[in-house]
């Protein structure tokens, strides 16, 4: 904002003469900021005057962007198809196709909507409008096709759909059971307002079903009570285990004494029962579970197919120090879930325990080859160093900075509007191919346009061109910050590269914000605690600098409160001490390192520790300071 106004301060002595035939970059900058005033104080003529002078600024789309859109209604197709096709990639532009969608619709110009738009568009309102126009134009049936999926959701539509729905619901489409699908589909959901409106539709032959279905939505505790009620149906069995996930959530033994009387009202299938049988097995995976509430659950998961409930009884023998049963689990796994990175881990650490060393080991040496957390775990337990392979990007040519894109980027950062950078930046690398993506990638990393870059990767699913997955960003600031604390830059590092992928201007909807996702609450807590001056209010943590100082402190924090442990300090950054120290509690200093880690129960903790841990190694090597994964310490302790 500090630019805006410095730049006004000289606005005023450039005359409408002389600007014309000034064509520096810090002249085009005054005139846009003049067009943008003029435009906001709706002196036009001004507009007018000065818009033929930046044709060459590469801005100078976003002001086009804003003259056509300003008066839709005065637009036509084509106007609007030779912009889009202009500025492929530029952010407004993406969206300007369904918006016109939408103007072709309020103007009732259905036969222009279809030649502007021959494909459904993606976005609701417009593909409402589409179907409209299809049954506007005589094609019914394609128009019926259409309301129907659109139909079908449990979320509440936009009002530009009504009318479609109107004439879709005139010719007799909207049944009692396309009504009860979309019931159904709002009750999952949780949409208790939609399932209230749509029971009120149903006729009165079918007002017992909505109202009971109505009822379950608003009071769980009823399910009983629905399934003797209404009559089993593929309709109802679903809405009781949809309404079952709840009452387990409430009251697990409940919902276990509940179960067999369910699938008998319901007249459920094996595969049915089973599903409400792990729903249970579930909630009685903590370890407060009984022995026979243990027993029953371990029944249930042996016949279990599902992935995801396998893998938490795996974590749950890690995290108790079960080395038999682990070595049961793992072997309940599927074929395809044994080959991923942690499970060929445990594999070959449970060989190694049952005197295979030569089996497990050799696991360990095909892990290596591959890039992350557990091969690099993989080399500290064969005490062998991990290599770090780097995939180096082509050098960018003098094309790549003279794309109109990364003009506009550039720019966009000089006016401090980083976020739409970023949106700008993320278009442009998707439009390009494999090589292309590259160079965009080696390009911002050369420009030191941190965020960018690993942007750049993640887009292009860039996953060994390490240094522009994490390029050296604010190195003398971290520097400076953890000078003097037990923390290292490259961990510092780690942390902030794994919170924000370097965008300073991050902000999460908990209210976290900058490098090191800090919360205000914890901010004002770690400026107090380490007497950090010249800290107001949470907008500095927008600040890098600021931030670093801030995030680092409380990093050494909790580095300290934890013994100086990396994998403690790490998981308490992101999911709090308390939950910490009670996962500490849980495993009761019976396992190792990495069975602690894997054993975390909440998977974004659990992927954001190894993560870190990675990152840590990644940075180190960078900084020519190689080490393995874990230190000695982190390593031989207990857990």
């Amino acid at each position: 904002m500090d630019k805006w106004r410095f730049l006004a301060v000289g606005v005023g002595f450039v005359t409408l003469s002389g600007v014309a035939h000034a064509d520096s970059l810090d002249a085009q900058r005054q005139r846009y900021l003049q067009i943008k005033q003029a435009w906001d104080t709706n002196q036009m003529d001004t507009v007018n005057q000065l818009m033929p002078t930046l044709r060459d600024y590469p801005l100078y789309p976003y002001l086009e962007y804003r003259q056509l859109t300003q008066d839709l209604g005065q637009v036509s197709s084509a106007q609007v198809t030779e912009f889009i096709n202009e500025h492929p990639t530029l952010p407004p532009a993406m969206s300007l196709s369904s918006r016109f969608v939408n103007e072709l619709g309020r103007r009732g110009d259905w036969h222009s909507l279809l030649a502007f738009s021959p494909q459904a568009p993606k976005p609701v309102a417009a593909r409402c409008n589409y179907y409209y126009a299809k049954w506007a134009t005589g094609e019914q049936n394609v128009a019926w096709d259409g309301a129907k999926e659109l139909w079908l959701t449990g979320s509440t539509l936009p009002a530009t759909c009504d009318k479609l729905f109107n004439v879709w619901q005139q010719a007799g489409n909207q049944t009692p059971l396309t009504t009860l699908q979309r019931m159904g589909l709002a009750f999952k959901e949780g949409n208790a307002s939609l399932v209230n409106y749509l029971a009120k539709q149903l006729p009165s032959d079918y007002q017992t079903m909505g109202s009971a279905l109505a009822k379950l939505q608003n009071d769980p505790s009823s399910l009983e009570s629905f399934a003797r009620t209404v009559g089993p149906t593929d309709f109802t069995r679903n809405a009781v285990s949809i309404a079952f996930v709840r009452v387990a959530r409430e009251d697990v033994e409940n919902a276990r004494s509940m179960l067999p009387i369910l699938a008998r009202l319901q007249k459920m299938s094996d595969s049915e029962r089973l599903e409400l049988e792990e729903t249970v097995a579930w909630r009685l995976l903590g370890s407060d579970a009984t022995y026979e509430q243990a027993k029953w659950r371990d029944a249930v998961i042996l016949r279990s197919q599902s992935t995801t409930l396998l893998e938490r009884r795996v974590r749950m023998a890690l995290g108790s120090g079960d080395r038999q049963g682990l070595s049961v689990w793992l072997n309940r796994l599927p074929a395809e879930a044994r080959e991923k990175d942690e499970w060929r881990y445990w594999r070959a650490s449970v060989l190694i325990d049952q005197g295979q060393k030569a089996e497990g080991e050799a696991i360990l040496r095909e892990l290596l080859k591959q890039r992350g957390f557990y091969p690099m775990v993989a080399a500290q337990k064969l005490n062998v160093r991990y290599p770090v392979m780097v995939e180096v990007s082509a050098a960018p040519d003098s094309s790549t900075a003279k794309l109109p894109g990364i003009a506009r980027v550039r720019e966009l950062m000089y006016w401090n509007m980083d976020n739409l950078a970023r949106t700008e930046w993320t278009y442009l690398v998707t439009s390009r191919n494999s090589v292309e993506q590259g160079q965009l990638a080696r390009y911002a990393f050369n420009q030191k346009w941190a965020d960018l870059s690993v942007q750049a990767t993640i887009v292009a699913k860039m996953w060994d061109h390490l240094e522009e997955r994490f390029p050296m960003a604010w190195p003398d600031e971290f520097r400076k910050a953890t000078d003097g604390k037990g923390i290292t830059p490259s961990y510092s590092m780690a942390i902030a590269r794994q919170e924000s992928a370097w965008n300073p201007k991050a902000q999460s909807p908990v209210g976290a914000a900058g490098l090191m996702q800090v919360m205000p609450r914890t901010a004002e807590h770690t400026v107090q605690m380490f007497n950090i001056p010249g800290y107001v209010n949470s907008s500095q943590l927008l600040d890098p600098q600021t931030n670093i100082v801030i995030g680092t402190s409380y990093l050494e924090y909790v580095y300290q409160m934890f013994g100086r442990n990396r994998i403690l300090s790490t998981a308490a950054y992101n999911a709090g001490p308390s939950r910490v120290n009670t996962w500490l509690g849980n495993t009761a200093g019976q396992v190792d390192a990495v069975a602690y880690i894997e054993s975390i129960p909440f998977s974004e903790t659990r992927g954001y520790v190894k993560n870190v841990l990675s990152y840590d190694a990644f940075y180190r090597h960078f900084m020519h300071r190689p080490a393995k994964i874990l230190t000695d310490a982190e390593w031989q302790r207990r857990y």
